[in-house]
């Protein structure tokens, strides 16, 4: 009972969002008062916090109210998300069907990696251990190491300072070990995950860049060691690579000619 006031709040808060539109970007402390049928000092009080944490902005020249740049920020990462999961979805499904193993496509979310993808292959053993909306530690897997390998400076320092998981025997865990994997795939262009997140899986991944050319994501194909040969190994590589690459210049990235 006591944390009602809160989300009804919270639930108010929402609805002042959404009273503004493409058809009516400003709004006046009336209009929006009248919108959500709640007093003007209510809406009043409710808008200062909004302005406050910079979802809404007041122009007190107009005495209007419009949407703020957090909430045009966090605008921005959905319709990132979107467009990046709506090009990468015909060719993580291509990729689960061309190998029979299961692919993946995974973007940094704080200080681990997350799930967006994943499609599973016709090999009747899979790689159950991640799901799509399922976070993991960024040095284990081999999408996750891609990511750990491109991320900022001081971020990277953060995360293998107090985000390092060991997941198996196998995951890399010190300085040292992560240190020379970064190197390594950003001097190749691609990862080898050798059943460091699940015993019995071994995963290549590549990097995702935008038109920037920030790495952004990254995709994985994923099966059980058997079938990641040293015979085969090559062709999936190159596999994944391309996937990433054709991924990144539907994005917008345009490498650099030599």
């Amino acid at each position: 009972m006591g944390s009602q006031p809160h989300v009804r709040a919270v639930e108010r808060a929402i609805q002042i969002l959404e009273q503004f539109s493409l058809d009516r970007p400003e709004l006046s402390l009336t209009e929006v008062s009248a919108g959500i049928g709640l007093s003007k000092s209510t809406t009043h009080r409710l808008l200062a916090t909004l302005e406050a944490s910079q979802m809404v902005e007041f122009d007190r020249k107009t005495n209007y109210y419009k949407l703020g740049l957090k909430a045009f920020r966090m605008g921005s990462v959905v319709s990132k998300s979107m467009e990046l999961t709506r090009q990468a979805d015909p060719l993580l499904k291509a990729l689960a069907e061309e190998t029979d193993e299961t692919s993946f496509l995974l973007v940094a979310d704080g200080n681990e990696a997350l799930c967006l993808r994943r499609f599973d292959g016709t090999h009747h053993v899979r790689v159950l251990s991640l799901e799509a909306g399922r976070r993991s530690p960024f040095n284990c897997g081999s999408a996750q190491r891609v990511l750990l390998a491109h991320l900022p400076e001081q971020q990277w320092e953060v995360v293998i300072g107090r985000y390092v998981h060991r997941m198996t025997q196998y995951s890399l865990v010190s300085r040292d070990e992560l240190e020379r994997d970064r190197r390594e795939i950003r001097e190749r262009g691609y990862s080898v995950s050798w059943e460091d997140a699940t015993l019995h899986a071994c995963a290549l991944g590549a990097p995702v860049r935008d038109f920037s050319g920030q790495v952004i994501a990254a995709v994985s194909v994923s099966g059980i060691v058997q079938r990641f040969s040293a015979e085969r190994l090559p062709a999936l590589i190159r596999k994944i690579m391309e996937v990433g690459d054709e991924l990144s210049l539907r994005l917008g990235y345009m490498p650099a000619t030599s």
